[in-house]
């Protein structure tokens, strides 16, 4: 739907997804908050009860189903419904399974003391928990405490590395402007990977120990068996994506990317360039880092329009702009570190300079 608009897909299955959305609300009690009954995660032997990943999936799942029943044309109210289902589940969500003490979330809506990597991770990405807020870069810290040298090691897997949930996070990094952050895990574990003698050096891994070797799962229904561990797993290819829609910085909004956005995250690099095709097009971006100022080309198709947010070089001041060699006025701070505007599909290109 996002980057094709197959609507007729998503109304042939509509019927199948409303059945569904039902049956998993169903499963939220008094507390507000989901009781998983399942027996079966990717990591963890039990997974029962009010299990916070699971409780911060079902958040997303009801804002992206806001987001379909909008796009379809639902005339039923079910975006408005599914948005304060979604309201009610966070403010649970934040009561019963975020620890204050610690800053970060627990497993479960316990007394227990894990702090895993996928729910933390997941809240920042799916917004449980505001990017800008002093929350949210505290549990973005918090995950740096599993770090080794090969990647984060998953609490609620522990011994193991899983590039699947790391993707998670280095999005969730990215997600709330720690972009070195994210870069560092990128190296760590993924650049691991991809220089092992005996990887492929051209697919990413399911997973591995933090000692470097492949027994990923090992104990956790993979019989001990190195062999079975997938050296070609599509779940870990997170910075693909992440790499695009951040560090690049250009994402599809709206269904084929009738809207869009440009926000462009350095860290320690001076230049990237990505793109991708919807039925509306090719959506191309790139950008350079320069002395005094950085540089950005993009082209996207037309009859559409996005919002570009850059980086400013000075604190709180918006820089000089050119956007196809013309003056660009209007454009507004956006917090202290960004400055904002509005551009129409087509070929740009913009200079920043002090």
């Amino acid at each position: 739907m996002l980057y094709q608009n197959d609507t007729s897909f998503v109304q042939q299955n509509w019927p199948k997804y409303l059945k569904a959305m039902d049956y998993i609300y169903a499963k939220v009690k008094s507390n507000g908050l989901l009781n998983s009954t399942g027996t079966r995660d990717w990591a963890r032997w039990q997974t029962g009860g009010n299990l916070t990943e699971a409780n911060v999936i079902l958040y997303h799942t009801l804002t992206t189903g806001a987001s379909l029943a909008t796009w379809t044309g639902d005339p039923t109210g079910l975006s408005k419904k599914w948005l304060a289902q979604a309201t009610s589940l966070q403010s649970s969500i934040l009561t019963h399974c975020f620890d204050t003490a610690h800053g970060a979330f627990r497993d479960n809506a316990t007394a227990t003391t894990l702090h895993p990597q996928d729910a933390n991770s997941m809240a920042l990405l799916f917004g449980v928990v505001d990017a800008s807020s002093p929350t949210a870069s505290r549990i973005s810290s918090r995950l740096t405490e599993n770090w080794s040298d090969l990647g984060a090691v998953a609490p609620e897997l522990p011994g193991n590395i899983s590039p699947f949930i790391s993707s998670f996070e280095i999005q969730a990094h990215f997600a709330v402007g720690e972009t070195h952050r994210a870069l560092e895990l990128i190296r760590r574990s993924w650049g691991w990977y991809a220089n092992h003698p005996n990887g492929t050096g051209s697919t990413v891994v399911e997973g591995y120990l933090a000692n470097g070797s492949f027994g990923y799962r090992s104990s956790r229904g993979y019989g001990y068996d190195a062999s079975y561990v997938s050296h070609a797993h599509g779940w870990s290819a997170g910075p693909t994506s992440a790499l695009t829609e951040y560090v690049v910085g250009l994402s599809v909004v709206s269904p084929a990317g009738e809207t869009w956005a440009l926000r462009p995250q350095f860290g320690d690099l001076t230049s990237a360039e990505a793109g991708f095709v919807t039925i509306l097009g090719k959506f191309v971006a790139k950008w350079v880092k320069g002395v005094g100022g950085y540089e950005v080309g993009f082209e996207v198709p037309g009859r559409t329009v996005g919002q570009v947010r850059l980086p400013v070089l000075e604190k709180g001041r918006v820089p000089k702009v050119k956007v196809n060699q013309k003056d660009l006025s209007g454009a507004q701070l956006d917090g202290e570190n960004h400055f904002g505007f509005e551009l129409k599909g087509g070929n740009w290109s913009i200079v920043v300079s002090g």
